[in-house]
């Protein structure tokens, strides 16, 4: 395959691997305040990055076949991958018609909506994998989505792995971008950095504004002095 065509893959596998990096850490902050939404929203994300990852890397349909192969080639990636899974890569695709197939499947079953907690110890206990529409026990970090559960540390660690022979590769292709290097000389992506001096800029407002909202106490004004009656005259 050509190398520009490629290195266009290369590319938008890095963006990727980026938007599952940033979803990872609001992700973790979402579980620290316990917002429901907002862990279901950023597990979705990663679950969204990588489906798009996978396809890429390891198409599932015949016409992708040689795109998949040349970038594994380039990678350094086998073809027996964790990511190389069907239900990752299968996961947006007729995904309506697989919402009916699980709730024809769950009718009259335990089912479970939308947990987080450790379901071994909890009401839901008796719910079975393939009856779990959405949940998330943080004490195993397992993920499970219709029917599935998926061990997020272990497919954080195969996407850290991609990333990183994503990264070397993408140096190589496209070097100005990478002008930039941190304390341990390692390069640095010059969006990469604008990101965190932009999140660093906007955290420094934030506290600015904060500073100066603080309710200040009003100061109490001095009693009036009252004045002396006045003499009545006889």
């Amino acid at each position: 395959m050509d190398l520009n065509l490629l290195g266009l893959h290369i590319h938008e596998l890095r963006n990727q691997c980026r938007y599952i990096e940033a979803n990872i850490g609001v992700f973790s902050q979402m579980l620290e305040h316990r917002s429901s939404v907002g862990v279901f929203f950023t597990l979705q994300g990663i679950m969204v990055g990588s489906s798009n990852i996978s396809r890429l890397v390891w198409s599932p349909r015949k016409k992708g076949k040689d795109r998949s192969a040349a970038l594994r080639d380039m990678l350094g990636l086998p073809e027996k991958h964790p990511l190389n899974n069907s239900n990752i890569i299968g996961l947006l695709e007729q995904s309506d018609e697989m919402n009916d197939a699980w709730i024809s499947q769950s009718k009259n079953e335990y089912i479970l909506y939308d947990f987080i907690g450790e379901i071994a110890s909890s009401q839901h206990k008796d719910a079975e994998t393939k009856n779990i529409f959405r949940a998330y026990d943080p004490t195993n970090h397992t993920y499970y989505y219709r029917g599935q559960a998926y061990n997020l540390d272990a497919m954080l660690k195969a996407l850290g792995d991609l990333a990183d022979r994503v990264n070397q590769v993408h140096i190589k292709l496209f070097p100005e971008q990478w002008k930039e290097s941190d304390e341990n000389g390692n390069p640095i992506n010059a969006s990469d950095k604008q990101d965190s001096e932009a999140a660093e800029n906007a955290k420094k407002k934030r506290e600015a504004t904060k500073k100066k909202t603080k309710k200040v106490a009003p100061k109490k004004k001095p009693a009036a002095k009252k004045k002396p009656a006045a003499k009545k005259e006889k």
